[in-house]
């Protein structure tokens, strides 16, 4: 599947007009106190209206399967259609654009984020992209009185044989940043 910059996309986001798809995929899960479990995740990235920015919503179920039925080595798309999905284990909303003002680092375009998911946080990200990958760390988390305590979070991602390789650390209930969930991603065929 070739990709193709959209018509009315904003110069500002061509660094990552790659990112722009709906995806599916499967991934394994697993922290401190809680046990290592399979998931599906559905990815979209668009630009909802041609402004300097991209518009993201993610949502993650758990698979009916345990995490070993999850091979890595499966292309996204194949994984997500072999697995059911169980229940809804986090939704997330949010909007990304390149930092207004800022120049390149070493070919890097620096990025903005804010995400909000109905767990009760609401969080600001910095990064940067370098072609097919992107790497976002939390500067800011906000949460409601019965969230749970989060007090970092880093997102990395790269395009790896057309697939979205999508890795997600947090810092925790008193655990220090670790691994938290890994999982692959294909552009859905439309």
């Amino acid at each position: 599947m070739v990709f193709q910059i959209p018509d009315n996309l904003a110069p500002e986001c061509y660094p990552m007009a790659w990112l722009m798809d709906s995806w599916k995929g499967a991934g394994v899960l697993e922290y401190e106190g809680i046990e290592a479990a399979g998931y599906l995740h559905e990815l979209t990235i668009d630009n909802d209206n041609g402004g300097p920015y991209l518009r993201m919503r993610s949502d993650i179920w758990l698979a009916n399967e345990p995490a070993g039925a999850v091979d890595k080595e499966v292309p996204g798309a194949a994984m997500y259609e072999e697995l059911t999905k169980g229940d809804l284990w986090s939704s997330t909303t949010g909007y990304v654009r390149a930092t207004p003002g800022a120049e390149k680092r070493d070919d890097a375009t620096l990025l903005e984020a804010m995400t909000s998911s109905p767990a009760g946080h609401a969080m600001t990200w910095a990064g940067l992209i370098k072609g097919p990958q992107v790497q976002l760390a939390a500067d800011a988390i906000a949460a409601t009185p019965t969230a749970g305590e989060i007090t970092a979070a880093r997102v990395m991602g790269g395009l790896v044989h057309s697939d979205l390789f999508m890795a997600y650390d947090m810092a925790a209930f008193g655990v220090e940043l670790r691994s938290y969930m890994a999982g692959r991603l294909s552009r859905i065929q439309k």
